[in-house]
């Protein structure tokens, strides 16, 4: 009898520690273009979701995307879509999740912003142009152009040469200066307390504009697609998942996951 309650024991402690232990999953990041190009279009990203046969895809969309059971509303012309849909036709039982910032375009509006700050760049480029930078000015605007004209060519690339490490650190650098390098300009120079209007028609200067196009763009909208995929993982009973996103956001996604949620093991679709 003894003998029998310390197996019970023993049994009960190795469900407790198993339940407390967050299970190992397969996540695929396919960084897309969201139109074709001479690399990239939907057979390309049907091909690589096929390649992996994911449980649940998760999507580059917010909830009001779908219905109540999950279904798109609308079925864009965009890569992913296309490419989504017709995986669902051979795979059905696949399961879509959105992952975007909840409410996106909602937000946008609420805060005055366009998905650019091409007003800002203009300006910028006008200045650069005008030789009006200093010299560390100048030499960012132009590791910033170096940059952009190496994401410029990985639009054109296909799939495998957009997600792989070396991609994911062009990228990565290319939106450091996008971002934070060209804060730092915009923030020092008086040019930037021009006045725009914004989305809502209300007068903003150029600073203000960017500081809230900047924190939602870099930060909050790629954090909170981040807080979403680990969310809709964790509570699903699922082994291997797959994300479509631009490319422009997997070296953050990517980077962001490797450090809050080890248990999600992170492949390639071609490995």
């Amino acid at each position: 009898m003894k003998t029998l309650k310390k197996l019970h024991v023993v049994i009960c402690l190795v469900i407790l520690l198993g339940c407390n232990e967050k299970r190992t999953t397969q996540l695929t990041i396919l960084g897309t273009v969201h139109f074709p190009t001479t690399g990239m279009n939907a057979d390309s990203v049907y091909l690589a979701i096929k390649k992996v046969q994911p449980q649940v895809i998760l999507m580059e969309r917010d909830s009001v995307s779908f219905d109540s059971a999950f279904n798109r509303k609308v079925e864009y012309e965009e890569n992913e879509d296309q490419a989504v849909s017709r995986f669902l036709k051979d795979n059905p039982t696949t399961i879509l999740r959105p992952i975007e910032y909840e409410g996106r375009n909602e937000y946008r509006i609420k805060m005055g912003l366009y998905p650019q700050a091409n007003e800002v760049y203009q300006k910028l480029n006008e200045l650069s142009r005008s030789k009006k930078f200093d010299a560390e000015e100048s030499l960012i605007w132009r590791r910033f152009a170096h940059f952009w004209g190496k994401i410029d060519s990985l639009s054109s690339a296909d799939l495998r040469a957009v997600n792989n490490d070396e991609a994911d650190a062009i990228v990565d650098s290319a939106k450091h200066y996008q971002y934070t390098l060209m804060k730092k300009i915009v923030s020092e120079r008086d040019e930037f307390t021009e006045q725009i209007l914004d989305s809502k028609g209300d007068s903003v200067s150029l600073k203000e504009y960017f500081e809230k196009w900047e924190q939602f763009e870099h930060y909050d909208r790629n954090d909170a697609m981040v807080a979403n995929i680990i969310r809709t993982i964790d509570k699903m009973p699922y082994n291997r998942f797959l994300l479509t996103v631009g490319y422009h956001h997997r070296y953050y996604i990517k980077k962001a996951l490797e450090k809050k949620a080890p248990h999600i093991r992170i492949v390639e679709f071609y490995e």
